[in-house]
């Protein structure tokens, strides 16, 4: 019997920011046409990569992935095939992530930056998306993505790019637990709320970061009481930076110091607490602003939503900031979408 599917349609651009819970497969094509299928569903959900897969009518891969406030999380599982990018820079913002593995079946062999590690169910590891790596699965596998932007994991984990392609989190009971939580998050993603996605990958940011400093012995024997104070501030206010009330006072109570003593730490990079607090919070909103577009959400819930009880004061602020109000920031960024849209149909 031939099975008549329908004709290759490409996957729209827009997929990479869609806040919808996405589910895709490649048995919604023709056989013939599943490679190039899957590597047009990678190269919207993760990166332009390079894949080579065995020439066989049953190549296969799925993908459940949702896309939160701080990561996009995906389950993938797929048959064996080799990735490979070559590119240095990311050429879209959605590409400028690191992404978490934790492997739930079969195994793959993962290199950048001259490192080589092979991981397999059960083992966590961490690998940037945005530069030249190689991925090698020999077997049926599947493991959970976890989309994260490169400047929230830099900033709550000093040294991150010496912590790709190695197994994290292997021997300790932090790790364990993180582990733990990422395999109950992938076991029960296609039934969590958008409320409870929300809330489960602040956690699972806060917990990767905590995790992976600790994996690095971060303790004050090793870098220091002020960096290990400067690391705690900035997890602690990137976990409650939605909360209008969360102020200098607020943060040093939290931590047990000191405000003075917390400015002075944040002094060391050119700012203060609160402005750190301020500039976080406003490059929320305005990725918000670019990646959700016109219509989608109002700049009112968006400035709420990221802390800013006063639209005079945040409007002010946030041009002050990036040289344009929040709405020409919204519509600068739906011209630029439409004009590169254009550009590409007529290449096409």
């Amino acid at each position: 019997m031939v099975n008549h599917k329908p004709p290759l349609q490409r996957l729209p651009q827009s997929l990479s920011s869609s806040r919808q819970a996405l589910a895709l497969d490649t048995q919604a094509v023709r056989d013939s046409e599943r490679v190039d299928y899957w590597r047009e569903m990678v190269l919207r959900l993760f990166a332009d990569v390079q894949i080579a897969a065995p020439a066989e009518p049953n190549f296969h891969g799925s993908m459940h992935s949702n896309l939160t406030d701080v990561m996009r999380l995906t389950h993938v599982a797929a048959a064996p095939q080799s990735v490979q990018r070559l590119h240095r820079d990311a050429r879209e913002s959605y590409e400028d992530c690191y992404f978490a593995v934790l492997m739930l079946s079969g195994k793959q062999r993962m290199q950048q930056d001259n490192r080589q590690v092979e991981i397999q169910a059960g083992d966590f590891a961490i690998y940037d998306g945005a530069r030249p790596h190689r991925l090698d699965f020999d077997q049926e596998w599947s493991e959970l993505v976890l989309s994260i932007p490169r400047p929230t994991l830099n900033r709550l984990v000093p040294s991150m790019h010496n912590l790709t392609s190695r197994r994290l989190a292997s021997d300790s009971s932090s790790g364990e637990v993180l582990r733990n939580f990422l395999r109950s998050v992938a076991i029960n993603l296609p039934g969590l709320s958008d409320k409870e996605l929300a809330a489960l990958s602040f956690h699972a940011l806060n917990m990767i970061g905590s995790t992976l400093t600790l994996d690095q012995q971060l303790d004050e024997s090793s870098i220091g009481a002020r960096e290990v104070a400067l690391l705690r501030a900035k997890m602690l206010i990137d976990a409650n930076l939605g909360d209008p009330c969360l102020d200098a006072t607020r943060i040093a109570r939290r931590l047990g110091l000191s405000a003075r003593y917390l400015n002075r730490l944040f002094n060391s990079e050119q700012t203060s607490l609160m402005r750190y607090v301020w500039n976080l919070r406003l490059d929320r909103c305005r990725d918000e602003l670019v990646r959700l577009g016109p219509g989608s959400h109002r700049v009112l819930d968006i400035a709420l939503r990221w802390g800013f009880s006063d639209m005079s004061h945040f409007s002010r602020a946030f041009k002050l900031r990036f040289g344009m109000s929040p709405r020409d920031c919204r519509a600068a960024s739906e011209g630029a979408d439409q004009s590169k849209s254009t550009s590409r149909n007529s290449v096409d």
